[in-house]
């Protein structure tokens, strides 16, 4: 009997050693893997101002919110001031905390608002719990550097006219050089040198400006003749494409035999007047109704 009380006694005693182990190992290992801002980040956006914070631990039940409700703030770089801060926990994600500045709070103008290039720290207090009630045990401090908006703005205004400067540039070097060509053909063209297309294809020089004069009436002839088929083409064509024609003709003049409403109900009125005119004819315009011959 005295042995199982001792062997009783003996297990509870590593039961209670092995519970407060884990839970002073649990509270030394709690602490926090990553943050975004990183600790000495510059170029952060002043707007919507936040850190994101990942935990080992889960964070967020009930009891840690209420516990760490307090442990955490926002303040300009010497801590004189502190801003409006609240805490967002994840659903999906438990070891994932957003601290957020609240903007409902903050001023958008004034001594006390939230300005561009300029240091702030977020700091999470030692006393900050996860849901087992493990503790940071010290002070994690990030601070931060808000962007310089104006600098920015200027960066990016020197970036445009640059590109639009170079889109310029290119578009005018493009048609200087395509002008230079159209000049240099036609300067080619007036350049000809009989005396040296003579030396090249050994013909004399009567030929050979013969030649070239019947090739230049050749070509003015064929620019005429297109010019003169643009133009024609031109007139053929009205402004909205439609084909003009030299004057309005019926449908029945391209070989159509079928005749709409309106020509089947005049070509009716026709031949009741016309029917209506004989008989008056036939009765003398009504001085011989029945139509009787004359004696």
């Amino acid at each position: 009997m005295k042995r199982i009380s001792a062997i009783a006694c003996l297990t509870m005693i590593m039961v209670m050693m092995t519970s407060m182990f884990a839970f002073s190992f649990g509270a030394e290992t709690f602490k926090i893997d990553s943050t975004y801002p990183k600790d000495g980040a510059t170029n952060t956006t002043k707007d919507n101002m936040c850190v994101k914070v990942y935990f080992n631990n889960e964070v967020g039940n009930a009891t840690s919110k209420a516990a760490n409700k307090n442990e955490v703030k926002i303040t300009n770089e010497s801590g004189s001031k502190s801003y409006p801060t609240k805490i967002v926990y994840s659903s999906k994600d438990k070891n994932y905390a957003l601290i957020l500045l609240d903007t409902t709070k903050v001023k958008t103008t004034g001594k006390s608002s939230i300005k561009d290039n300029t240091v702030y720290k977020c700091t999470i207090s030692q006393d900050f719990v996860d849901n087992h009630g493990n503790k940071l045990g010290t002070d994690k401090v990030i601070s931060f550097k808000t962007m310089n908006q104006g600098r920015n703005t200027s960066v990016y205004m020197v970036m445009m006219v640059l590109m639009f400067g170079g889109m310029f540039g290119f578009s005018a070097l493009q048609m200087k050089k395509q002008k230079e060509k159209d000049q240099g053909g036609q300067a080619k063209e007036e350049a000809f040198n009989p005396y040296k297309e003579a030396k090249r294809t050994g013909k004399p020089v009567e030929e050979v400006m013969a030649k070239h004069e019947k090739e230049v009436e050749k070509e003015r002839a064929h620019k005429k003749a297109k010019a003169k088929l643009e133009k024609e083409m031109d007139d053929m064509y009205a402004d909205n494409d439609n084909y003009r024609v030299h004057q309005a003709r019926p449908i029945s003049a391209a070989g159509c035999t079928y005749k709409t409403g309106r020509s089947r109900l005049a070509e009716l009125k026709k031949a009741e007047k016309e029917a209506k005119r004989a008989e008056l004819k036939a009765t003398d315009y009504g001085k011989n109704p029945k139509g009787a011959k004359k004696k």
